[in-house]
């Protein structure tokens, strides 16, 4: 039984790279899925799914702050962008009918989002501060641009 002062078995960031791996398997789903429909309504999760992946390897191979402060800024902008898509009916499925989240695109991005915690938890002082304060940003700009009616 490890003590109080033993290591943890997976650092956080490893335990995100994780999760974006499981998030990435879940977008090349969505992306098969899709692909009968036309590569314009499947193509843009192939581009998710495989920078999650570069994603995920960067975090697993490199302990630096660099590596988990740019995950956490890539993770933020996906889950801003696939909210504004859906939230926004854009015109992307079948016969031009809105993208809605099936449970494949909605499971990464439930992943996608438990990843943002374990993420920040392995960065610490400053760099979890940038960290909150970029994701802060990112959700101002995408929230004013839906108030504005300029994404959808």
């Amino acid at each position: 039984m490890p003590g109080p002062r033993s290591r943890p078995y997976l650092p956080a960031r490893r335990v995100g790279a994780l999760l974006c791996l499981a998030a990435a398997a879940g977008d090349l789903v969505v992306f098969q899925q899709n692909l009968a429909h036309g590569l314009a309504v499947s193509l843009p999760f192939l581009v998710v799914a495989v920078v999650q992946l570069a994603l995920a390897r960067s975090l697993w191979t490199s302990s630096r702050a660099v590596a988990v402060l740019s995950a956490v800024l890539v993770l933020g902008l996906l889950i801003g962008l696939q909210a504004i898509t859906v939230r926004g009916g854009t015109a992307l499925g079948p016969r031009d009918e809105p993208l809605r989240a099936g449970p494949f695109a909605t499971l990464a991005l439930l992943l996608r989002l438990a990843a943002l915690p374990w993420l920040v938890r392995a960065l610490s002082g400053r760099g979890r501060t940038w960290a909150v304060n970029g994701l802060l940003s990112i959700g101002t700009v995408l929230w004013t641009l839906r108030l504005t009616g300029l994404a959808g």
